[in-house]
């Protein structure tokens, strides 16, 4: 065993052994998420598992498929990832080594403590209240079984997708494991939640909102597709036992990895339903004969439509910050890209709580002038390093905080006092509604403008997840101890 660990941290450097999606995209027009449950079945979990890290596609293997940001016709790319009770279903001893991996072992339901230490839950910090309750979801609520391991599918043309999904839900089922159904393909057709990539008429990317989406992806340092004027972020803020960004005392230390846990990377899952027409209508009633509902929706985002900043004019997607525009005249404090990415490493210690995002639009895209009551939103998909420092981070102590960022501003300014007290307001696009928000924060959000609120994305599932390197994957497969 000592021997299959130590060729396990050798082979950290290779390609084939970090899996696809993670440090390289599938990309592909078309995605497909595979929810299973081992219903107690610990011997056919492990004999699904030893066949299904045979059939995953690993950075290399991405690499030589795609052909640019497309994959050829008939391919298709696949991970596997699993949840802190899919692992320990597999392997009951290595509760110990994901115990320290709080957000993680504990999942989107777990009881948690809040920042002053008293007791609350994991939907209560990052705002999944109300019509986002667990109750509510469709996959990894209180009321559905939990979920052991997510597949995440990739294709560029849908029969290809559907046709993989179909034959990874036989092969789950051959072993004794449960598909859970979370969308309707027809009798015949696959239980996956599928997504596909919805386009402008200029054929860029957008999320349902009409946004051009996936411009500020950060870039891994090492690794090609970097985005022109993103920040190259060290593998190990994504890739656990990789080097990562240099961290001060004041952010304190993240756990040390086991040996098996070394070359993989933690998933986020989020099943985001969008109002697309309550946006608009939001947008429409705070336009005025000046001042269109686009323009009030580019200031909700930082964006226009087309993905250009509303920050220094001439500035490219992501060349440019917010130096010049501390009061947000440009880029609204509350704006969502300058919440979510404030553009000033040395203040805000940015680089430690980036995502890889991989998400994909889900159901039809909408004409503003005829809504329909279709569903639709954003699949969601992210990896890193540490959930609670990135994901759950960003959720609460940067989207859904009304003093954020002039809070952090204040303890930097070379003004004293020009920053201090100001409250600027939630994330738009995925902070609390109004409601929500007075319900959470009181009387200090009274002042904020109507536009600084969110309340137009539910979340209506979550899965956290743990996605092993390729050799993990056999480890976890086979009958002995994961022990040193």
């Amino acid at each position: 065993m000592t021997e299959d660990l130590h060729d396990l941290e050798a082979l950290l450097a290779d390609p084939r052994q970090i899996q696809g999606n993670i440090l390289q995209p599938f990309d592909g027009r078309h995605q497909a998420f595979l929810f299973l449950s081992f219903a107690s079945n610990r011997t056919g979990a492990r004999a699904w598992l030893a066949g299904a890290a045979d059939r995953v596609d690993c950075t290399a293997d991405v690499l030589e498929a795609r052909d640019g940001t497309h994959i050829p016709s008939g391919r298709s790319l696949m991970s596997v990832s699993l949840t802190a009770t899919g692992l320990t279903m597999l392997h009951p001893e290595v509760a110990s080594d994901l115990v320290p991996f709080e957000a993680f072992w504990k999942g989107p339901l777990g009881n948690r403590l809040d920042d002053k230490g008293q007791i609350t839950s994991t939907p209560a910090l990052l705002g999944d209240i109300g019509d986002s309750d667990p109750t509510r979801w469709v996959v990894g609520g209180v009321r559905r079984p939990p979920v052991d391991a997510m597949l995440t599918m990739a294709a560029d043309d849908e029969e290809t997708l559907l046709s993989r999904a179909l034959d990874e839900q036989a092969l789950a089922g051959e072993a004794g494991l449960s598909v859970m159904p979370i969308a309707a393909h027809g009798a015949d057709g696959p239980r996956a939640q599928v997504g596909n990539v919805v386009r402008n008429a200029d054929e860029k990317p957008i999320e349902h909102f009409g946004f051009v989406e996936g411009i500020s992806n950060p870039g891994v340092r090492g690794v090609d597709g970097a985005a022109a004027g993103t920040p190259d972020v060290a593998a190990g803020e994504f890739v656990l036992g990789l080097v990562g960004e240099r961290r001060p005392q004041t952010l304190g230390q993240r756990p040390t990895p086991a040996a098996w846990m070394r070359g993989g990377s933690f998933q986020v899952f989020r099943r985001l339903r969008q109002d697309v027409a309550g946006w608009w209508d939001k947008m429409e009633k705070l336009s005025d004969e000046t001042t269109s509902p686009e323009e009030i929706a580019a200031r909700a985002v930082g964006r226009r439509l087309d993905g250009t900043p509303l920050a220094t004019p001439g500035s490219g997607d992501n060349d440019f910050t917010y130096a010049d525009d501390p009061d947000g005249e440009r880029t609204p404090l509350y704006a969502h890209i300058r919440k979510m990415n404030p553009r000033r490493d040395e203040m805000f210690r940015e680089r430690s709580h980036k995502l890889l995002r991989r998400g994909i639009p889900y159901g039809p895209p909408m004409d503003r002038r005829v809504p329909d009551t279709a569903e639709r939103g954003m699949l969601f998909n992210a990896y890193m390093a540490s959930i609670e420092d990135q994901f759950e981070f960003l959720q609460r102590c940067w989207a859904n905080d009304p003093e954020f960022p002039s809070s952090t501003i204040a303890k930097f300014d070379l003004e004293p006092g020009a920053a201090e007290g100001r409250v600027d307001g939630m994330d738009p696009v995925i902070g609390y509604s109004a409601e929500a928000a007075h319900r959470r924060h009181g009387e200090s959000v009274k002042g904020v403008p109507p536009l600084a609120f969110g309340g137009f994305v539910t979340t209506t599932g979550s899965v956290y997840a743990f996605v092993p390197s390729r050799a993990a994957l056999r480890l976890l497969a086979a009958n002995q101890s994961l022990d040193p």
